[in-house]
């Protein structure tokens, strides 16, 4: 799977004509960045009880979940429904070059609503560590790539209704389940076994290693091999999707 010369452009003229299609679509508002905003005042609530080193990195990890899932699925699902999918598949353009297009645009819009989230942490506490900002940085880069890159997955495979179902399935698992919102020492054995299944686990220890220098479920560098494998699986089972959409 690779993007080269001509194919680059090709790329950045689909994630241009995707912001300025997409960007404001009311499931992008909502997904995107009300309900992440809505979970960051709920989380700043229960900040003294939970301690500021899991609540901010959880604030982080939501918010980059919803804007770049939401992003792409939009970007997706409304081609589909529209037909437009179906002249883009004319169009001299590969697999790889659809999957990186659609995805481009939830990741521009993870790592800004990460940072917005940053932004509003610091209000909210008075200031945002950063002891390992190269573990934080490949955090939020690595986990806005895998999640937009599963979001393109999932509406490839699936038409418009069936993948906003299945996108909101994955992504109150992961904060319920994966990792995200509550402290493994206050889940079942069971529950907490679990989180290790879902990419959110190790995204999110690895934002709090690079903002606190600690971690909770998985050490930083196992999560950062495990995310970057995660992420390649991802992205060549969109592009074989992809290719089999394309293929007459």
């Amino acid at each position: 799977m690779s993007v080269r010369g001509g194919g680059l452009q090709r790329v950045v003229a689909i994630f241009i004509k995707d912001l300025k299609s997409y960007y404001s679509k009311a499931p992008v508002i909502s997904w995107g960045i009300l309900f992440p905003l809505t979970v960051i005042a709920l989380l700043d609530l229960s900040a003294r009880m939970l301690g500021e080193y899991r609540v901010v990195p959880a604030m982080l990890s939501i918010t980059m979940l919803f804007a770049s899932t939401s992003m792409s699925q939009v970007a997706v699902s409304f081609e589909k429904l529209s037909g437009a999918m179906q002249r883009v598949l004319y169009m001299p353009v590969g697999s790889a070059e659809l999957v990186v297009a659609k995805s481009l645009g939830g990741i521009i819009y993870g790592i800004g609503g990460t940072g917005l989230a940053g932004i509003l942490a610091y209000i909210m506490t008075g200031h945002v560590a950063m002891i390992r900002p190269a573990y934080f940085l490949a955090g939020v880069v690595l986990g806005s790539t895998l999640y937009s890159a599963l979001s393109v997955l999932v509406s490839l495979y699936y038409n418009p209704v069936q993948a906003v179902a299945v996108l909101n399935i994955i992504r109150f698992s992961m904060i319920f389940l994966g990792g995200t919102l509550f402290p493994k020492a206050l889940l079942p054995r069971i529950l907490a076994g679990l989180a290790y299944f879902f990419p959110s686990v190790y995204i999110t220890d690895l934002l709090r290693f690079g903002m606190y220098n600690t971690w909770e479920y998985v050490d930083p560098l196992t999560s950062l091999i495990v995310t970057a494998i995660l992420l390649a699986a991802t992205l060549y089972i969109a592009h074989r999707l992809a290719l089999k959409v394309m293929l007459p």
